[in-house]
């Protein structure tokens, strides 16, 4: 077989990352133009910034999740990872002590922190990132969702149905799958948000408490 055979064999062949790259890309793209398309009118007059950006961050969040060692099933057709979901949220399991010795510890900007919502018996885990830390006064600030106490709990009334909790295995299959329960049963898992999946995609999984550095697209 001649050189430029053998070079055009190549280019043909499709690794496997590759196609779950495409396959990411392609869902991400479906749903954050949906998600775009749903934006109130005062919102609108961001769109062309968000628009410009979003190729970059579609990049970044597909090429994060194909080089993550997750230790959970991808379904690339779909942007989202999946897992055997709890019978109950297992946020009710957590207590004040064990976060609060946690964030003592570990409380940092960058941090990614489970947050829990838990509105009309609706209950889901959400990921954020901490912004700000006040050892001071033993409060953090989450990006999206405000200041908590060290203890996980809400220091304001916007987010009083939220509380901040201590990251474990079991806490952040649940976020990252989507997990939700309603009136106490397992209902169908939500679709995370890009910002969510490119927080997802620096899990260490071995180490909630140091995130893998961000990787360029």
């Amino acid at each position: 077989m001649t050189d430029a055979a053998t070079n055009q064999s190549h280019f043909w062949q499709v690794s496997r990352d590759n196609q779950t790259y495409t396959e990411l890309c392609n869902a991400l793209y479906e749903r954050e133009l949906l998600r775009l398309s749903q934006l109130s009118h005062e919102q609108l007059l961001r769109l062309p910034e968000r628009l410009a950006s979003l190729p970059f961050y579609i990049r970044r969040a597909a090429s994060n999740i194909v080089q993550q060692q997750a230790e959970l099933q991808l379904d690339s057709q779909n942007a989202s990872w999946y897992h055997k979901q709890a019978a109950s949220c297992p946020a009710r399991k957590q207590q004040a002590d064990p976060i609060a010795l946690f964030y003592q510890k570990y409380a940092k900007p960058g941090l990614i922190v489970p947050v829990y919502i838990n509105q009309l018996s609706h209950e889901q885990i959400v990921l954020d990132s901490v912004d700000e830390v006040d050892p001071d006064n033993q409060r953090l600030h989450c990006n999206a969702h405000g200041w908590f106490s060290y203890s996980g709990t809400p220091l304001s009334a916007q987010n009083s149905d939220k509380f901040v909790l201590k990251p474990t295995k079991a806490i952040m299959v649940a976020a990252c799958c989507g997990h939700q329960w309603l009136n106490g049963s397992k209902t169908s898992p939500r679709r995370l948000c890009l910002r969510e999946l490119l927080l997802a995609s620096r899990l260490n999984w071995h180490n909630f408490a140091k995130p893998l550095t961000a990787l360029l697209p």
